[in-house]
């Protein structure tokens, strides 16, 4: 691979990587979770490089129902998530692209707990689906290896089990 296509590669895949809200501190991450006790998930951007691969959508959407399982939270469809305050939902996104270099591929993983929120300064202004705890990772793969990306969504959705636990302590 040309040394300055990596670069940009590695340019373009580190700003996917970075939390959609930056300045978000960790205590009010883990705040923002205090008291869910019922939430959607919401698995999207499967594309053919992951179906070819033998990654499916709906394993994606298993594994994370059996993680938070543990959790009290009830899992909810999307639909009911809208009746209930705040519309809480756990999203998912994984994408793939082809990278120039025969036979490797960039994956993103971004799993965030998404919930309706009021700003502070104006509680008239409600946000639908703000990212209120997140985590992001990428990384280069080969087709064949492309299955352990299941594995790393598990583990940041243990992750999330684990702040959601820490903000619910009873």
């Amino acid at each position: 691979m040309d040394h300055k296509l990596e670069i940009k590669l590695f340019f373009i895949l580190f700003l996917f990587s970075l939390p959609n809200a930056g300045a978000q501190i960790l205590n009010q991450s883990l705040e923002s979770l205090r008291g869910i006790n019922k939430a959607a998930i919401v698995v999207e951007s499967f594309n053919s490089i992951l179906n070819k691969s033998g990654l499916k959508e709906d394993e994606i959407r298993s594994d994370t129902w059996f993680e938070l399982q543990p959790t009290g939270i009830t899992v909810i469809t999307v639909k009911a998530s809208h009746d209930i305050s705040g519309a809480p939902y756990l999203y998912i996104n994984i994408g793939a692209v082809k990278a120039k270099e025969k036979d490797r591929y960039a994956v993103s993983i971004n799993v965030e707990f998404r919930q309706n929120v009021l700003l502070s300064r104006n509680p008239k202004e409600k946000y639908f689906g703000a990212a209120t705890w997140s985590r992001s990772s990428v990384g280069i793969f080969t087709l064949d290896k492309i299955s352990r990306v299941r594995k790393f969504t598990k583990d940041m959705v243990a992750e999330f089990v684990k702040d959601y636990l820490a903000a619910n302590k009873k």
